[in-house]
């Protein structure tokens, strides 16, 4: 009867074992699915942050998004998205204009979310819904 009920033991915890190693689809963050940073995934960031915005981001990635406990900051790979809220004032040094002037390169990097012709793109927002056409200097 000992040994029916160790070899019992043995038998249970090799199925316990194997159950664990056969996990074919481990994910590879605790917070984010398969995809995220692949642009034509179905679950790619950019999209699910232009659909509901990035405020849940901001429990793990800090309330600037400059890299909270995770350590990963979103200016990493985007200069200037998310923008600050003082980047469409005027009355300051940290706006888009002031990011524009001192950048030789900032309108692609613009264009790359508003659109080659500046009128919305992927982000939906138009520079021409503030300025005058002609008045952006593209």
């Amino acid at each position: 009867m000992k040994k029916i009920f160790v070899l019992g033991l043995v038998v249970l915890f090799g199925l316990l074992m194997w159950q664990c190693s056969t996990d074919k689809n481990p994910l590879p963050s605790t917070a984010h699915p398969e995809g995220w940073n692949t642009a034509d995934a179905n679950n790619f960031h950019g999209a699910k942050v232009l659909e509901v915005g990035y405020t849940s981001c901001k429990a793990c990635h800090g309330a600037e998004l400059d890299g909270g406990k995770t350590g990963v900051s979103c200016f990493q790979c985007h200069q200037t998205y998310p923008h600050p809220p003082s980047w469409v004032l005027v009355d300051n040094n940290d706006n888009h204009a002031a990011y524009i002037a001192n950048n030789s390169d900032a309108i692609s990097f613009c264009q790359g979310c508003h659109g080659s012709d500046l009128t919305g793109g992927k982000s939906g927002v138009s520079c021409f819904e503030c300025h005058e056409a002609g008045s952006v200097p593209f």
